[in-house]
């Protein structure tokens, strides 16, 4: 399998020119390794940053191409070669843009684009560690990161509202019809059609929630859209989005502080109990899996209170330890 990929051929899987066999290879590469998914994340944001800005920028593709050539020479740096990506004569500004961030250097043609469309070009990243943070963006939405998360974007939002995210936040979006509120997670891009949702990525691994208004979601040339109380979970390496009924509220316990399990699977449960403590709780009765759960726990109580609370709805639940595992039978 290939270490490298070329970035003509990932290009063309972008914008959906490649041909099956290079489908084939690029998804094979890009689920070989965080590194590579990372790398193809990098490119989409860049491909669709460019195209924004070619459909604001009054320039020609050749005196785009000019321009920035004159900027790059004048600015004291050294030049570096440029592969040519194959096309036809017509190769527009698109595969432009995006050739010159790929081959040239992100620092050249971000100066010369952020200024062509008056957009601040300071990369702002967010992130936590072992606290929840809260925090307003420049447009005025609001983002409740979860612990171990971070999001990063580029601009005031005023031109375009586009955030690379790990890990898992909830977005409360002030709506702007004319600018799309747009998330990166994996290989996967979720966009705002003024809304509320959260997005959750573990293993690469791809959960969205959509607790108001509307969203789509998209991987690759498949997409869909969820309304209100509907989700979809997409698998590494899965190529169909399907749209489900979500079930329950426990993925908002880090924003309201609380867990509200109404009649939820004690298997449901004990999973978010688990990501949400660090913890490694087990169920070894199968008959109890299912069992309904109605319960609200609050965030800041210890894990032993939590699973006593838990023990105390259902009498047939009993509870061991065994090193670091907890087995509920």
């Amino acid at each position: 399998m290939k270490q490298h990929m070329s970035e003509d051929i990932l290009i063309k899987y972008i914008l959906g020119e490649a041909d099956d066999h290079e489908k084939q290879e690029v998804e094979t590469w890009i689920a070989a390794s965080n590194a590579n998914t990372k790398k193809f994340e990098d490119v989409k944001i860049i491909l669709e940053t460019s195209k924004r800005l070619a459909q604001q920028s009054p320039l020609s593709e050749t005196e785009a191409w000019d321009k920035f050539k004159v900027k790059r020479a004048t600015s004291g740096g050294e030049s570096t070669p440029i592969r040519s990506i194959n096309g036809n004569a017509n190769t527009n500004w698109l595969r432009v843009a995006a050739a010159a961030v790929l081959l040239v250097g992100a620092g050249w043609i971000s100066y010369y684009l952020y200024q062509q469309s008056g957009m601040s070009s300071q990369l702002i990243s967010i992130n936590t560690t072992d606290m929840v943070r809260v925090d307003t963006l420049p447009d005025g939405s609001v983002v409740h990161l979860n612990k171990h998360s971070g999001i990063s974007y580029v601009g005031n939002f005023k031109s375009q509202r586009v955030i690379k995210l790990t890990g898992e936040a909830f977005f409360e979006v002030k709506h702007n019809q004319y600018v799309p509120f747009t998330v990166h997670v994996n290989d996967v891009t979720v966009k705002d059609i003024g809304t509320a949702f959260n997005i959750k990525s573990k293993q690469q691994n791809t959960e969205v929630i959509v607790e108001s208004g509307i969203v789509q979601v998209s991987k690759h040339n498949n997409s869909v859209r969820l309304n209100a109380s509907e989700m979809v979970n997409i698998k590494q390496g899965d190529q169909q989005l399907k749209v489900e009924k979500s079930a329950d509220m426990l993925y908002d316990y880090y924003r309201n502080n609380a867990f509200k399990a109404n009649n939820v699977p004690l298997w449901r449960l004990v999973d978010v109990l688990n990501e949400a403590y660090s913890a490694n709780i087990k169920i070894d009765n199968a008959t109890l899996r299912n069992s309904p759960i109605t319960v609200t726990i609050r965030l800041q109580d210890s894990l032993v209170n939590v699973l006593e609370l838990i023990k105390s709805t259902t009498p047939e639940i009993r509870i061991d330890k065994s090193g670091q595992d907890i087995i509920i039978k």
